[in-house]
């Protein structure tokens, strides 16, 4: 297995297997982090694509020694928030079909009734996520899924700490008040 070292290096020298050690160690690390940005697969295909091309082209001024996650962190989120912003419409909701068919659940012999619930739980989150803002649902894929610090948050957004805590509150307070109505329709739909 390549460390860092060897894939920087490589790169640097313009070498193609480099590129490809590259691709191999991290898209599908930056493929899972676009597509939970934007909820919907085509776009985080585009987004994925985007960010290696940004990255062979940056490679160079990369200083060697560094991790190299960090910068592919930053450069998918910022990839992202270009995304979101040049297509403002919003992500549409993630059928339960694509999860199952991108392997995020991998729960082939569970009992049905247990996959339905959860089906429908995910789907109603699903929904939720997508209605927040692109930002607030930002914050909470770095929070909750990522598990960064309010302060790495900020410094991947260029957010002042107060309004990245300001957005995290409010985009929990937009989820729980979503599964809320949505689970006591749901309960009304069945007695």
């Amino acid at each position: 297995m390549p460390t860092d070292g060897d894939i920087v290096r490589l790169c640097q020298q313009g070498r193609s297997e480099g590129f490809a050690m590259l691709l191999d160690a991290y898209q599908g690390r930056v493929y899972r982090r676009a597509f939970s940005f934007l909820r919907h697969r085509e776009d985080a295909l585009d987004v994925t694509q985007e960010v290696f091309l940004r990255v062979a082209r940056a490679i160079g001024h990369f200083q060697a020694g560094r991790p190299l996650w960090p910068w592919l962190r930053q450069v998918t989120t910022n990839a992202c928030l270009n995304y979101i912003r040049d297509n403002r419409q919003g992500p549409p909701t993630v059928s339960w079909d694509d999860v199952v068919a991108h392997g995020e659940v991998a729960a082939a012999d569970a009992d049905p009734e247990h996959l339905a619930v959860l089906a429908w739980d995910r789907e109603m989150i699903e929904r939720a996520m997508a209605a927040l803002p692109p930002v607030q649902r930002m914050v909470v894929v770095l929070r909750h899924q990522e598990h960064l610090s309010y302060g790495e948050i900020a410094g991947l957004l260029g957010l002042p700490l107060g309004t990245v805590k300001t957005h995290l509150f409010r985009a929990r307070q937009a989820l729980v008040k979503a599964v809320q109505a949505e689970a006591g329709g749901k309960r009304d739909a069945v007695s």
